[in-house]
């Protein structure tokens, strides 16, 4: 029984140590450079937010699975649970639900980022630039 406990205790800290590792690195500053929306009948344009603005930053928290609005004032704050969390040779790929559309998200090791949401007979395509949270590095050139 004792040898169990023991083996079970060490899988939990392996586990431990394991996701530790893999959280780090894995929040983003993203902003919003572009948006397009294509509905169903072929309509090409900006998304359709009724009285909203526009996000323009967001950030993205792999760890904690949470997408949040930072920009414009109006909308910092809210937040898209994301439901799954993959990464792939240093690209993730994030995706959640959002009152009954789906949002998928794609973070490549080189900083691009998009953003799809899809609902019923529309797709808002978002592109922008994503940059791991916390990092200070300098432009190649440039002394710290």
């Amino acid at each position: 029984m004792k040898a169990a406990v023991t083996m079970v205790v060490m899988a939990l800290a392996v586990q431990v140590t394991a996701c530790g590792s893999a959280r780090a690195g894995q929040t983003w500053l993203c902003s919003v450079t572009s948006a397009v929306a294509v509905d169903e009948d072929g309509t090409v344009g900006p998304p359709d937010l009724g009285d909203r603005e526009r996000p323009t930053f967001m950030r993205v928290d792999a760890a904690k699975k949470e997408l949040t609005l930072l920009a414009p004032e109006s909308r910092r704050g809210e937040v898209t649970k994301l439901e799954t969390v993959h990464e792939t040779d240093g690209t993730h790929i994030l995706s959640g639900v959002e009152h009954g559309r789906n949002v998928s998200l794609i973070i490549t090791p080189g900083g691009r980022m998009t953003l799809s949401v899809i609902a019923d007979g529309v797709v808002w395509s978002v592109f922008g630039h994503a940059l791991p949270e916390g990092d200070d590095s300098k432009p190649s050139g440039e002394s710290k």
